[in-house]
């Protein structure tokens, strides 16, 4: 049962990004100058980092492929992000900006992919954030990492929503 209420929750996020309304085209995000995270890129791995009342940790994650999973972000410099499941042939485009807090020569090694939506406001309040959706992310040559915390939604004592991108 915990399972299903896991993959659940994995297939919320998924659809509320994806049937999200853009934001204001007047209140344009301005993305850190980090010109490495713009393009299109490919979802291949999510899941939950867990941590079970009794402290076990559990890491549920899972390749997307051969479950069907097709998704894929396409960032632009503008501070567009269409969100394309390519099974289900559906688009939606929604806002982001990004701010940096550390950085080297190959990525970002700390810092926030804000989303920018009326849906996104409502599932950042969902999992206890204020404001618009905001993700943990880190990236390296042709990869990106997404975690935010859903614990809030969870039975667990502690649950962190992963997502790993490569660039296509």
């Amino acid at each position: 049962m915990k399972k299903l209420l896991i993959y659940g929750i994995l297939l919320v996020v998924f659809f509320v990004n994806m049937g999200a309304g853009c934001g204001s085209q007047t209140n344009d995000p301005q993305p850190d100058n980090f010109p490495g995270i713009v393009g299109k890129w490919k979802l291949t791995k999510t899941g939950y980092y867990i941590t079970k009342s009794d402290g076990t940790k559990v890491n549920d994650t899972f390749d997307t492929e051969p479950r069907g999973i097709n998704i894929v972000y396409e960032f632009f410099s503008d501070g567009r992000l269409v969100v394309t499941d390519l099974q289900k042939n559906t688009t939606a485009e929604i806002r982001w900006t990004l701010k940096v807090n550390k950085s080297d020569a190959n990525g970002i090694l700390g810092g926030q992919l804000i989303q920018i939506g009326s849906e996104q406001k409502k599932l950042a309040e969902s999992i206890g954030q204020a404001g618009d959706l905001t993700f943990q992310i880190s990236t390296a040559s042709n990869f990106i990492a997404l975690t935010v915390d859903v614990t809030k939604i969870s039975t667990y004592k502690e649950m962190t929503l992963m997502q790993n991108f490569k660039k296509i």
